[in-house]
């Protein structure tokens, strides 16, 4: 730890005023380290280095639902601070977001002090050499504002801090891809404007107890384009793990055991799907590395060890950025090129078949009975440090793929899904006249709903039955083709295996209501015409009888028998509207050039 000390001793120079001006000490610095600014504070602060410095830009990139200002700080050596001209001076663009869950705040003050380094104490300016930085010091603004010392029950400070959700109640980290929420959407038209090289999460994570500060999680499976899965694995953990391993932070993966009371069962891998902002990076073809400081270590600790790794952050874009956008520029040129007719894996999973041993810094820990839950209490002995020899399940195996079509077929009517397609910055066309086309599509069975709200909806489960049918798409209608460096969002929203697809997220329910009724006296006449004409359904109509007592119980479901049979029968019931063309097509098509996708 004699890295950390030097730090702490650096920090009461300048509180000293031996190095640096006063004036210049943040918020947290000046509490002793004990506390985090308010929303305004941390405002005037960012303000204050703008206009300070002119490597320093402060931007509104959106408002929150309550009105505050989503804050977006550019530091750039030479004061660059569009997307054109960053791009136009071929920079790394490095993205650092704080406080998306505002109670665990830990980099908005590691890196409000990294930059008044940077841009007023003139310090380690060949960390910005090609470089620009983003950084978002609070994203859920409101939640930010729900301020109070009793937010995060298992959180060692700061004192007072926000709550993890914003003013609607919706967790900005489960939002990535279905893209409810008026900050998510603010920060997708900042992404996509900015579209950075390498992007940083910073949390505070719950659990378990151990002796890492810091951990982290970054997606290195068979779902990530594979030059971006090689780099991650070969150069970039390899850099950030030894260069925190000298400053005295040893770091490891994201804390997840096999089972949760016994820290000897081991330690096991995942895979984030896009919801979440490792695994958006990963379908944007973008490194979005998570970073999960401890909640039981202290909130100086915490800090000190964020500010090193978005130290090691800036110092591993300066050297390895160019490399770094040669291997997204290939892995968005694969995507786009080579994946239509291919198989895209949409769901992953720890294989338990294969694992290697590793030291785990914990603490030692027993496991008694508890008389007041009745299950049972796992002590953790923070003083007493261990290192464990476990297996670590971290080969991750595909558990579905879906075939990748060449277009997907949107109807006009279906303007929500549109325009978030559209968020994400997919390319969408509408077709310019009439067409009949043969596609591949999808019908539902046994669909089945969470009985309690998640996230403001009630996501769907289901059987799903592929189909092959000639469907009418009138002039207007929106065409997504699979040629795009989105591939992998498209088919993540509109393939409904896919975890976080709109239909998993009941984006469309509406195809599971039947909207026509039959009364049962008609049902009864129509029943015996159908029976008399048909002796095969008269046969399949006894076996179901004699197979289903459920069935044979009730009168409504014999009768609904013939009616599902009948030519009265909605046909587009529990059919998804989305139609697949699996083979070239050359389609009479424009581009839609605005925003709001909206039929026209």
């Amino acid at each position: 730890m004699k890295t950390i000390f030097s730090f702490t001793l650096l920090l009461v120079f300048f509180a000293s005023g031996l190095f640096a001006d006063e004036n210049w000490l943040t918020y947290y610095e000046q509490s002793n380290f004990q506390k985090t600014p308010r929303y305004a504070e941390t405002i005037q602060f960012c303000r204050r280095l703008a206009e300070a410095s002119p490597m320093v830009t402060y931007r509104s990139f959106g408002h929150s639902p309550q009105g505050r200002e989503l804050p977006l700080l550019i530091v750039d050596r030479d004061g660059l601070n569009t997307p054109e001209a960053v791009r136009k001076a071929e920079r790394t663009i490095l993205f650092v977001e704080a406080g998306i869950h505002a109670g665990e705040i830990d980099g908005k003050d590691a890196g409000l002090m990294l930059i008044r380094d940077l841009a007023i104490y003139q310090q380690n300016l060949e960390l910005l050499n090609g470089v620009t930085l983003l950084f978002i010091p609070i994203f859920n603004v409101d939640g930010h504002e729900r301020f109070g010392p009793y937010n995060r029950i298992n959180q060692n400070g700061p004192q007072e801090m926000g709550w993890r959700v914003t003013a609607q109640n919706l967790n900005l980290n489960r939002d990535f891809l279905k893209a409810d929420a008026p900050e998510m959407q603010a920060w997708l038209r900042m992404f996509h404007r900015w579209l950075p090289d390498l992007l940083v999460d910073v949390h505070v994570t719950d659990g378990a107890d151990y002796q890492y500060v810091v951990t982290y999680g970054v997606e290195t499976g068979p779902h990530v384009a594979l030059p971006l899965r090689t780099f991650t694995t070969d150069t970039l953990v390899p850099f950030l793990n030894q260069a925190m391993e000298r400053d005295g932070f040893p770091m490891f993966p994201y804390i997840m055991f096999r089972d949760w009371s016994n820290v000897l069962s081991g330690l096991r891998a995942g895979a984030a799907s896009p919801r979440f902002s490792t695994g958006y990076g990963a379908v944007q073809n973008r490194i979005f590395y998570l970073v999960e400081t401890h909640m039981l270590k202290d909130y100086h600790t915490r800090v000190t060890a964020t500010y090193h790794l978005l130290h090691h952050f800036l110092e591993f874009a300066s050297r390895y950025g160019k490399m770094l956008q040669r291997v997204n520029r290939r892995s968005d040129a694969l995507t786009a090129q080579h994946l239509a007719g291919t198989f895209l894996p949409v769901r992953v999973s720890p294989s338990y078949q294969d694992s290697v041993m590793v030291d785990f810094l914990g603490v030692e820990f027993e496991t008694v009975p508890s008389e007041i839950s009745g299950g049972n209490w796992v002590i953790y002995h923070s003083d007493r440090p261990k290192t464990y020899r476990l297996p670590y399940f971290n080969t991750l195996k595909v558990i579905d793929s879906v075939q990748v079509p060449y277009a997907y077929l949107i109807p006009r009517e279906w303007q929500l899904q549109i325009s978030r397609l559209q968020l994400h910055g997919v390319k969408l066309y509408r077709l310019q006249r009439d067409t009949t086309l043969n596609v591949a599509s999808y019908r539902f069975h046994h669909p089945r709903w969470r009985q309690t709200p998640y996230e403001g909806h009630h996501p769907v489960s289901f059987e799903v039955e592929p189909i092959t049918e000639r469907r009418f798409y009138p002039a207007g209608t929106v065409v997504v083709p699979l040629n795009q460096r989105t591939n992998r969002v498209i088919v993540n929203l509109l393939e409904p295996r896919a975890p976080d697809s709109f239909i998993a997220w009941d984006f469309w329910d509406v195809i599971f209501e039947r909207k026509e009724y039959a009364e049962m006296y008609v049902l009864e006449k129509m029943a015996r015409e159908m029976l008399r004409s048909d002796p095969e359904l008269k046969k399949e109509f006894e076996a179901k009888i004699a197979s289903d007592s459920t069935f044979a119980r009730s009168p409504y479901q014999r009768l609904y028998f013939f009616y599902r049979r009948s030519p009265y029968w909605d046909r587009q019931k529990d059919l998804y509207p989305v139609g697949k063309l699996m083979q070239p097509c050359a389609l009479p098509m424009e581009e839609i050039k605005e925003e709001n996708a909206l039929a026209k």
